[in-house]
């Protein structure tokens, strides 16, 4: 149904009416002529008319005032923040202007909402309040940089994060176009991934939740526990593939204490063969993760007597999982920093440097012997 508004007399008509009804009422008790003072300067009809002319400011409704008033109106595409730092980040400030206050910054935002939230470093007690008051209810910014763009959906929870130049560029946000556009993109295709999975049960739920693995931003806070409901014997090694960690993997083979390998710093390849070697053979994992512990054996081989050939091996076989990822991507320039390759070196060159590695690895082999026969006599007396 249309509804219309009644008409209503814009301000500046009333005090005329209000003279045109007093004249009219003097004229029926006494004709006598109106005063001079009541004559209308035609200087100061314009003065009024034109300010009349003039359309009252109106608040964009893309850009309300508080995350709290931007959340409350948010649709799917949610809301997005930018954190700038009046008092300690100039750059911050500028790109306020010169980037997210353009029209362009709203076509590439769909529907989302925008609120730009003050953080102050030494703020006034003044400063303080508006900064709370703008930001209640906001998501905390992972990292305490500035500018920062957070990328919100509509029940609150962050799913991107783009945190100073790296990846929002110049201050006219010459990255920060590109990037938006694309994690807005993801959680949309997020979005009807899971409208998706809601439709269908067991290993075919599984392989559409899997999709969402591969998403580069946040997943949902139960996307893992969708995923086992749905393969609870993980029988498509999804779930191994979201729960593995690269780093947790290289943690669970040290000692939190002193940072140290569990067997201390005389660990050989081979004992880190084994659990190493199950992660690489695991095809459910992402290439990278597997790479990266193939990372973790050819720096232990560059440690070893002998090692280079072995070191020159896993680089090749590491090659093989990916050769265009992250890790993929560096293993030529790892052969040629640590697998000792030198383009214009002559065989006399190689002989005598590899002697020379020979010995010094002769040296540390004695020296290690020394120190560990030194620690256990220690730990009797």
């Amino acid at each position: 149904m249309i509804t219309r508004k009644a008409n209503r007399f814009p301000l500046f008509v009333a005090p005329f009416a209000v003279l045109a009804a007093t004249a009219a009422l003097c004229t029926a008790q006494d004709p006598a002529p109106p005063a001079e003072s009541a004559k209308v300067d035609p200087a100061s009809a314009g003065q009024q008319q034109s300010a009349a002319d003039k359309p009252s400011e109106q608040k964009n409704p893309r850009r309300p005032e508080t995350f709290r008033d931007a959340l409350d109106a948010a649709g799917d595409d949610g809301v997005i923040v930018f954190c700038y730092g009046p008092d300690w980040n100039q750059r911050s400030v500028r790109m306020l202007e010169s980037f997210w206050k353009q029209a362009e910054l709203e076509k590439v935002t769909g529907q989302a909402l925008l609120v730009a939230v003050p953080i102050y470093e030494y703020p006034t007690d003044k400063q303080a309040e508006e900064s709370q008051r703008i930001s209640a209810g906001m998501p905390s910014i992972p990292f305490n940089v500035c500018p920062t763009i957070m990328m919100v959906d509509k029940n609150g929870s962050m799913y991107a994060n783009l945190p100073g130049m790296d990846f929002l560029g110049n201050e006219k946000g010459s990255s920060a176009f590109k990037n938006i556009a694309s994690k807005l993109a993801e959680h949309r295709k997020l979005l009807d991934l899971m409208k998706k999975a809601d439709s269908l049960n067991g290993m075919e739920r599984a392989k559409v939740l899997g999709e969402i693995g591969e998403l580069s931003i946040e997943k949902p806070d139960n996307f893992l526990d969708l995923l086992k409901a749905a393969d609870p014997n993980d029988s498509t090694g999804l779930v191994r593939r979201n729960t593995h960690s690269a780093l947790q993997f290289l943690y669970k083979l040290m000692d939190t204490k002193d940072g140290f390998l569990k067997t201390d710093f005389h660990t050989t390849l081979h004992d880190l063969m084994g659990e190493s070697m199950k992660v690489i053979n695991d095809k459910a994992l992402r290439a990278e993760d597997r790479q990266a512990a193939y990372c973790l054996l050819i720096g232990q081989a560059r440690r070893e007597e002998g090692g280079s050939r072995r070191m020159k091996d896993l680089i090749t076989a590491s090659m093989k999982i990916d050769p265009n990822s992250f890790y993929g991507r560096a293993m030529p320039r790892l052969s040629q920093l640590w697998g000792n390759e030198r383009a214009n070196e002559t065989s006399d060159e190689r002989r005598d440097r590899r002697a020379k590695e020979k010995e010094d690895d002769k040296k540390r082999r004695i020296r290690d012997r020394e120190v560990k026969k030194t620690e256990r006599n220690t730990s009797v007396e």
